[in-house]
């Protein structure tokens, strides 16, 4: 299979996951399918590339911006880090809408964070936190707080 097919196998996937995570996401069957279904095949996926890529670069690695530039210099180490983007972006989605739904905010209020948490991750996080924040009426973002 090609580089290019595994990419929009894998775009594809996240994608219809994100509207189903929107569609019914208070739905148990939906977490389950997410978790054991999608993450599991792209976490594999992930591996599958992102091992020979990162053992093939002797000169890559995680002290200096212009070594992790020398990781993703193989089309395989590439496509490797847009599915860790696909996976954890998907999992910060499925946080946000069952801590949204264990919070009561609207689905609505959602829509536009799971948008942007798709399209720019960490900007869809922060979103959310101002909404779960403007809505609970608490500035405490911990997870463990009520």
């Amino acid at each position: 299979m090609t580089l290019e097919a595994v990419f929009g196998m894998a775009s594809t996937l996240a994608f219809f996951s994100w509207i189903a995570l929107f569609v019914f996401y208070p739905r148990k069957w939906l977490y389950q399918t997410l978790f054991t279904g999608v993450l599991v095949l792209l976490g594999l996926t992930y591996m599958f590339y992102v091992l020979p890529a990162l053992l093939g670069t002797p000169e890559g690695g995680f002290n200096s911006l212009a070594e992790v530039r020398a990781l993703f210099q193989s089309d395989e180490a590439l496509l490797a880090g847009w599915i860790h983007y696909l996976a954890f972006d998907l999992f910060v989605g499925m946080w946000i809408t069952k801590d949204a739904w264990d919070k009561h905010i609207s689905r609505w209020l959602v829509l536009p964070c799971l948008i942007l948490t798709f399209m720019m991750g960490p900007v869809g996080l922060l979103t959310y936190m101002l909404v779960r924040a403007a809505n609970t009426r608490q500035l405490n973002q911990s997870p463990y707080h009520p």
